[in-house]
């Protein structure tokens, strides 16, 4: 009698343990980290989803190690996921670090290889280590397979397959330590910006519709150089007693620029500067007695310059910018009629001009 109250007690017991562990463990999560206008987050999302992952997330443009750190840190997470857009980072705490597991760049803007490189990023999270990740049977463990559907024909990512577990008789040999991968840069400056548009040229003669066109040429992360011209199309009269003469300025610029954000924000900032040259073809066109009619001639002059702009996102890579730019000429250049100072151009030089801009980042 005594053993069969002991062996159903035992038995008891073993159930009881079998149905409370699993629902002790609590799912794993992840924080997952990105811009808001980012379209590969909502891909992150679904695949984290389908992994049966409790995400927590929180809207970031920079995936630098400090900010991924601190964020990890306030959301209560081991993991992270960060993206801006052109490359995925899947971050792991090690130890009191954060080391990058994975770094994932995002080949093109088309759907299927932002399916793809989601995929690997959320693979990534299978090796991963889960502090709080479900034991046995119990919900949370993430599935040996998963499918992302894109917009064509869907794609089905497998997981690592199950090995046999180790003879625990054969020596264990110290695996090497595994080095993490750099940290992703960010490009702040776009590789390639072409813009242009109307303008209004002014000095001491008064204002004159132009056309501006430039290129922006990213040369660093912060720093882009930009040549840029700017041509007044319909000539300027000016006016003497003793005739008349007409002249057209012509700025040719070589600058900087330093755009404030990244070119995925939807209002950008910049500031330059920078060195040109003021041309002006002066061609007289009536003279009175005394005057007699004199050559026509090219007008050069040395400039310096600083600009200002704000760039607004339209599209995907089309943005609309308006930019102010204030200059000045190391001299005055003068038209004359008969010896006599007819109009001026060039101290002080400014302009606004309204561009179109195709942006390759």
């Amino acid at each position: 009698m005594f053993a069969r109250r002991a062996l159903g007690l035992g038995l008891t017991l073993a159930t009881t343990a079998l149905v409370v562990t699993p629902a002790a463990a609590a799912p794993s999560r992840i924080a997952l980290l990105g811009p808001s206008d980012a379209a590969i987050l909502p891909r992150l999302q679904r695949n984290v989803a389908s992994m049966k992952l409790e995400a927590s997330t929180a809207t970031v443009s920079v995936c630098s190690r400090d900010v991924v750190t601190r964020l990890v840190t306030e959301l209560g997470v081991d993991t992270a996921i960060c993206t801006d857009g052109d490359q995925i980072g899947v971050w792991v705490r090690d130890g009191e670090r954060l080391v990058l597991k994975e770094a994932v760049v995002v080949q093109s803007s088309d759907d299927r290889a932002q399916e793809l490189a989601a995929a690997r990023a959320v693979m990534a999270l299978q090796t991963a280590p889960a502090k709080d990740a479900a034991v046995g049977a119990g919900e949370g463990a993430p599935p040996s397979s998963f499918t992302i559907v894109a917009n064509g024909p869907s794609a089905t990512v497998t997981g690592p397959t199950t090995t046999a577990a180790p003879d625990e008789s054969a020596p264990v040999k110290d695996a090497p330590r595994a080095v993490a991968p750099p940290t992703p840069t960010e490009r702040v400056t776009p590789r390639l910006v072409l813009g242009a548009g109307p303008a209004i040229a002014a000095s001491r003669h008064g204002n004159s519709f132009a056309i501006s066109a430039e290129a922006e040429i990213g040369v660093s992360r912060y720093v882009a150089v930009i040549p840029w011209i700017q041509v007044v199309p319909a000539n300027r009269l000016a006016e003497a007693p003793l005739g008349t003469a007409s002249f057209r300025p012509t700025i040719f610029g070589l600058g900087f620029g330093i755009p404030i954000l990244r070119p995925s924000s939807l209002v950008v900032p910049r500031v330059g500067g920078g060195y040109g040259i003021l041309w002006m073809h002066v061609a007289p066109e009536t003279a009175s007695a005394p005057a007699t009619m004199s050559k026509p001639e090219d007008l050069l002059a040395p400039i310096m310059y600083t600009t200002a702009a704000v760039s607004v996102k339209v599209a995907d890579r089309f943005r609309v910018a308006g930019e102010g730019m204030l200059g000045l000429s190391s001299h005055d250049m003068v038209v004359r009629i008969g010896n006599q100072p007819a109009a001026h151009w060039g101290v002080p030089l400014a302009s606004l001009a309204l561009r179109g801009e195709w942006v390759m980042p």
